[in-house]
């Protein structure tokens, strides 16, 4: 079989498009909403779960200063493709431009730490809208305890936002629409599960 034959069947394996269920009862030491096969990652903060695509949206945490656990001011969040679990070859690509300010990306400005913030949390914090969430404004800081925290509000509670899941179908021209998002985090207060289901068309 050609080289070019070759990569094309093996892009075909790497981006299957059925229907994926959401985890939400997992192994995985950081978080049950995560799937077991990610690697642990203390700076990861939250990953969009898709039901049309296997691959995992992650957002990581991007420093000026590691050491010190200062967040980068021009751009908080780093986000990137993923693929380990499903695939032999797994990828970690970042994302581009256009899915950056479309899809995928984020709005931030510095703020002032307010007082549903943890009270263990150091340095800047930043309020963040997210592309794919606007009407739902965060939180973004770093807690010496529980690491780079992304703060919402979840059924009416303060939590850290763990997961977002997204629910899509296909329409006659093959666009994935959007049917539902749903949340899934813990409390700041006490850590209990939260969840919420954001519909978006029906």
């Amino acid at each position: 079989m050609s080289r070019e034959l070759t990569e094309k069947h093996y892009f075909t394996d790497e981006f299957p498009d059925h229907d994926y269920e959401c985890t939400t009862n997992s192994s995985h030491i950081q978080t049950s909403v995560w799937p077991a096969y990610l690697p642990i990652d203390q700076d990861r903060i939250v990953i969009f779960e898709r039901s049309k695509n296997a691959q995992l949206v992650v957002y990581t945490a991007n420093f000026r200063d590691k050491k010190r656990r200062e967040l980068d001011p021009k751009w908080p969040m780093d986000i990137k493709w993923q693929s380990f679990g499903w695939t032999d070859h797994p990828i970690n690509n970042s994302t581009g431009m256009v899915e950056r300010r479309l899809a995928w990306g984020y709005s931030h400005k510095v703020t002032e730490l307010a007082g549903s913030v943890s009270v263990e949390a150091i340095g800047a914090s930043y309020t963040v809208t997210l592309n794919a969430l606007p009407s739902r404004r965060a939180l973004l800081y770093v807690d010496t305890k529980r690491g780079v925290v992304l703060q919402v509000t979840i059924s009416g509670t303060i939590s850290r936002l763990w997961k977002m899941y997204v629910k899509t179908n296909n329409t006659a021209a093959f666009i994935p629409k959007v049917l539902y998002v749903d949340l899934y985090g813990t409390s700041v207060d006490d850590d209990r599960a939260t969840y919420e289901r954001i519909p978006i068309s029906s």
